[in-house]
């Protein structure tokens, strides 16, 4: 273990240890009149002689303690090194933690917050994150054993790339899995759109095709609207509630960071995203005009168009374990040092105690 100081130019604070010092020096100790012969027959008058002169040592000494505490408080030490070493066994969701109550060893889950396998996890989480995270959060020396069901659930595209070689223990079982998200896409409304617009909308089945001055309903989520001048009010109350909305290219947009979702066999965007705060805002680039656009006319022109409103079908999460063990060689991560504040602040309120005693006590002379 390294013991430092964070903030080493907060000593300069020690240089309030005078303040006690000076307080005991210039203590006067109580004085009395007494009764005395006349002194007019003396011939010399002695001279009073004053040196200095320090009382109260307990009380002294614990003053001077306490600032010099201080101090050090406000230095923020700390400790590198101070970590935990004992080997740690990780579970999976699924896997039976009585197999693993072996002793010597800290066993925990892999789920937020790493809690021990005596509790149940609150929530479960990816898998793979949560790997990196405890490997990253382990000291270099500490040994890592994780132990996973044959089949795991929430793997990403990539193996986790570790720190550290870890004993990748496969046991008979399957996570739990989430259930599937729905990738339907929504009732698209449109309105005010190019016959090419209405053509598409009528292949999907949509019927509700209008011109631009028609209300919406109430439950619309997505909205085709080609038609000139700003979006309406109603048409952002869309985007506000998290909907999508297409809009042609003529449509004045006010935010000007763009994604495009969609080329043409050059590369260049046919449709582009546009950031809003709420909700998909989708632009043409183009006039729909076949000699501008000639997608137009492609047969699967509908299909494409529809494909905007579409939410993204999920990633696949399920692998095989023996398939996912992790690999060593990432760089390490630099361990935080271990704040000693919260101890050296119980030895300060106790030794202020310990000062509050001294200083009122009943049988001490006047205090400084």
């Amino acid at each position: 273990m390294t013991p430092v100081l964070l903030l080493p130019a907060a000593l300069a604070a020690l240089a309030a240890l005078a303040l006690p010092l000076l307080i005991h020096l210039a203590r006067r100790t109580e004085q009395r009149p007494t009764d005395f012969a006349a002194l007019r027959w003396l011939r010399e008058r002695p001279r009073p002689r004053h040196r200095p002169r320090l009382d109260e040592w307990p009380l002294l000494i614990a003053r001077l303690a306490l600032l010099a505490l201080l101090a050090l408080w406000l230095a923020r030490p700390a400790v590198f090194g101070a970590a935990d070493d004992t080997p740690v066994v990780a579970l999976a969701p699924g896997v039976d933690p009585t197999r693993f109550a072996a002793g010597g060893v800290r066993a925990l889950w892999l789920a937020p917050g790493f809690p021990s396998v005596s509790d149940a996890p609150a929530a479960s989480g990816p898998i793979p994150s949560l790997i990196r995270q405890l490997d990253a959060e382990l000291p270099a020396g500490v040994r890592l054993r994780i132990v996973v069901p044959t089949i795991l659930q929430g793997a990403d595209a990539e193996r986790p790339r570790l720190t550290r070689a870890v004993d990748w223990q496969i046991v008979p079982g399957i996570m739990p899995a989430a259930p599937p998200a729905r990738t339907s896409a929504p009732v698209i409304a449109v309105r005010g759109a190019s016959r090419y617009i209405a053509a598409a909308a009528a292949a999907w089945g949509t019927r509700d095709i209008a011109s631009a001055d028609v209300a919406l309903r109430s439950d619309t989520r997505a909205v085709a609207w080609i038609a000139a001048g700003p979006l309406p009010e109603r048409i952002r109350a869309v985007l506000d509630g998290g909907g999508t909305v297409l809009t042609g290219a003529t449509t004045p947009i006010e935010q000007d960071t763009t994604v495009a979702v969609w080329r043409d066999t050059l590369g260049m965007p046919l449709v582009e995203s546009i950031a809003v705060p709420r909700g998909r805002l989708l632009r043409f680039t183009r006039p729909l005009t076949p000699a501008a656009m000639p997608e137009l006319l492609d047969p699967d022109f509908p299909r494409r168009l529809r494909a905007l409103f579409t939410p993204d079908a999920p990633a696949p999460v399920r692998v095989a374990a023996a398939d996912y063990a992790p690999s060593a060689g990432a760089a390490a991560y630099s361990q935080p040092a271990a704040d000693l504040r919260p101890w050296l602040a119980l030895v300060i309120a106790a030794l202020f105690l310990i000062e509050r005693l001294l200083a009122t006590r009943a049988r001490r002379a006047v205090a400084p």
